[in-house]
């Protein structure tokens, strides 16, 4: 079982001044006189310090009395897709080969800029190429499976055969051809307590894990690549599924951990 061990107490009443986001997951800030606890990033008016509480978790707070602010929602996992574009994202999965157009993302009441946004801050990249590099990656695992990739590409969305391998080359250095010898490095995006991750995974287990807000991602994701020999596929994985017993804990787990260190 993980020990909860919080900072010096001085210490994360720095961090509730600054409002800083790097402590959300370490410990929950609990203000007598409102009898509410927040996050440390919350934006509300910093309490005087003989008022404040600290607790290593929701749970504590609330075992305490405490009820969770409104403002902040502790309770929720950061980084959470927000309610207006939640809906987006579940057409999406439920039709992953589709394109979808900015005109496409109007019709539905979403403007394209703050979804685009959105997809810049916590995945990296835009909107659109997100959608590619799903659709990639699930046409890599057809081809994985005996598809042609000409017709693999117009099954997922691609006009032309030429623009798929494009697509395919920039994303993972290869032409699809050649990416059918060995099995890919799944690169996904995991909430946890502490802040969104990325995470990636091959056949025999997680081998990266790393917080999303870290300059050097994409040069540690690249230096992955190259050390474990396999190409990157943004996708789901067994390894990665929150429904997998034990796994998905063990990762949020060694994220808390990671942040501690930090």
């Amino acid at each position: 079982m993980l020990t909860m061990t919080l900072p010096p107490a001085p210490e994360m009443y720095r961090a509730l001044e600054a409002r800083n986001a790097e402590y959300d997951g370490v410990f929950f800030t609990a203000v007598r006189t409102t009898g509410i606890f927040c996050r440390p990033s919350c934006s509300a008016k910093t309490p005087k310090r003989s008022n404040v509480e600290f607790y290593p978790s929701a749970r504590d707070a609330l075992g305490a009395g405490y009820r969770p602010c409104k403002r902040c929602q502790p309770l929720e996992l950061p980084g959470q897709p927000p309610p207006w574009l939640q809906p987006v994202l579940v057409r999406i999965d439920r039709d992953p080969l589709r394109r979808w157009t900015d005109a496409d993302l109007r019709e539905s009441g979403v403007d394209p800029v703050r979804v685009r946004r959105w997809f810049q801050t916590h995945h990296g990249m835009t909107f659109h190429a997100y959608q590619r590099a799903r659709r990639v990656g699930q046409a890599l695992g057809q081809i994985r499976l005996g598809d042609r990739p000409g017709r693999t590409a117009y099954d997922h969305g691609f006009e032309s055969e030429s623009g798929f391998r494009e697509a395919f080359k920039r994303l993972f250095g290869k032409p699809p051809g050649e990416s059918i010898t060995h099995d890919p490095l799944v690169i996904n995006r995991i909430l946890t307590p502490l802040g969104p991750m990325v995470a990636g995974a091959i056949d025999d287990g997680v081998c990266f894990l790393e917080f999303g807000d870290r300059r050097m991602l994409e040069l540690q994701v690249k230096r992955l690549t190259k050390y474990v020999d396999r190409d990157v596929v943004l996708g789901e994985h067994r390894w990665l599924d929150g429904s997998t017993s034990g796994r998905f804990r063990t990762a949020r787990h060694a994220a808390t951990t990671m942040r501690r260190r930090h």
